[in-house]
């Protein structure tokens, strides 16, 4: 056996141990009352000693699980197996006292053998039924013959039978009470082992899982790295394209046309586009790896959200579209102001490029208890609810047939990892047609810092 599924095993073994110690507690509790409210006085005394006894060793039981924390498999086993033949001994002695023969709880061996393959997974453990199923066969079947010969005198009932027919009703007894042991023991053995092979399949899966999760980790780590180098190599000698096309531009190297002056300017539309990209590649990088360093200050939300409203307000005016601001004041927080401004910019930015002509954006700030709330509404196209999930992930642009300036999908994204970088949440409401909705929610955190 491996050394993890060893400790499986003990970790299972374990488990089982304190749930009969707890099992035992109030079986002891039941059966006190019990022997208090039925028993004859000479039945008494031996039903008071026996919830005396069972409650005596199950407390040694809980004794060693509790100070004994670096026990073994093999002791652990030995232990487990050790009082369940203990419980064994009780039942049997109950029978004993409560009628022998005729006793009603003779059930009760049933009831051990069911609970000896509670919570067993493996062949080791699932065996531990048989054995169960015949030591209880020993103990009773012993039991009666001992009584029968008169080693035990006879508690309950007085029979009126022979001798003979008295050994006969024994024999049914015995036959009858063991063919019920190892029939119901089987079957709980028979589904404990359904159950460990079902349980190792499922671990068996979920190792490969957690490899394959590992192993996707590793891989978006290494494309991180990758993307933030590769944005950070590339700023260098853009910056020198960009400035040399400026200098042509400004005619600074000779004469040039018309069209040359706007194949400059093309180029240069691109150079700064791509410029962007690069900057917009390497910031998501850094939030979402948690490199970004905040600057926290204390920051009101509402003048925020106004300052990005009056940046955006000309690209607004250019589709016609009004936005309304509906901002608490003393909406006070502790972040980076600067990473909070940009996600306004990015939420409003958004909405005007979804939003049809002659449009409307709400933008509102509240104060909820030691939470700040932000949200961007628009009245455009809205966004199918099967696309709700994909909005916030990078290059994901949502096609809504509308005429859009440029994007790379990287604006959601980045305000995402804001957001959560500041222990925050943010999500998407939309309904097609309808338009969308995009809350965030921060702590105010330690506006006295």
């Amino acid at each position: 056996m491996g050394a993890e599924n060893e400790l499986q095993l003990v970790r299972d073994i374990r488990d089982q141990f304190l749930w009969a110690v707890w099992c035992r507690y109030v079986i002891a509790a039941l059966g006190l009352a019990l022997f208090l409210s039925t028993l004859t006085s000479g039945g008494l005394i031996y039903g008071l000693g026996l919830a005396a006894f069972l409650a005596a060793y199950n407390l040694l039981a809980h004794l060693l699980f509790v100070f004994h924390r670096g026990i073994r498999f093999w002791e652990i086993l030995l232990a487990r197996f050790a009082f369940q033949v203990l419980d064994i001994f009780c039942v049997t002695f109950l029978v004993y006292i409560t009628g022998w023969l005729e006793s009603p709880y003779w059930f009760l061996y049933l009831v051990l053998i069911i609970l000896s393959g509670f919570g067993v997974f493996s062949v080791w453990s699932a065996w531990s039924v048989f054995l169960i199923a015949f030591f209880s066969s020993l103990f009773y079947l012993g039991l009666l013959l001992s009584t029968y010969a008169g080693w035990l005198p006879v508690y309950g009932p007085g029979f009126t039978l022979t001798s003979e027919q008295l050994l006969e009703s024994i024999a049914n007894k015995a036959v009858f009470t063991t063919i019920s042991f190892f029939l119901l023991a089987a079957t709980v053995y028979y589904f404990s082992r359904l159950l460990s092979q079902h349980r190792a399949e499922l671990l068996k899966n979920n190792r490969q899982l957690q490899a394959a999760m590992e192993e996707l980790k590793e891989v978006d780590q290494l494309k991180d790295e990758f993307i933030s180098t590769a944005s950070h190599e590339l700023r260098t000698p853009l910056a020198v394209i960009r400035e040399n096309i400026s200098l042509i531009g400004d005619q600074v190297a000779g004469q040039i046309n018309e069209q040359q002056r706007k194949l400059l300017e093309s180029t240069l539309t691109s150079v700064d586009r791509l410029a962007k990209l690069l900057d917009s590649l390497l910031d998501i990088s850094q939030l979402e790896s948690r490199a970004a360093q905040l600057k926290r200050q204390r920051a009101d939300l509402g003048a925020l959200a106004l300052k990005a409203i009056e940046m955006l307000k000309e690209l607004a005016d250019k589709k016609n579209i009004s936005i309304v601001s509906r901002l608490e004041p003393d909406a006070q927080t502790w972040v980076d102001a600067g990473h909070l401004f940009r996600v306004f910019i990015n939420l409003i930015d958004n909405a005007i490029k979804y939003t049809a002509r002659n449009g409307r954006i709400t933008v509102t700030v509240s104060v909820l208890g030691d939470k700040v709330r932000g949200a961007v509404e628009d009245d455009g196209i809205g966004i199918p609810e099967k696309d709700l999930p994909q909005v916030f992930r990078r290059f994901v642009r949502l096609n809504s047939g509308l005429e859009m300036s440029g994007g790379y999908g990287l604006g959601l994204s980045i305000c995402k990892a804001i957001i959560e970088l500041h222990g925050g949440r943010i999500w998407a409401e939309s309904k097609l047609g309808l338009g969308s909705r995009f809350v965030f929610e921060l702590p105010k955190g330690e506006l006295n810092e």
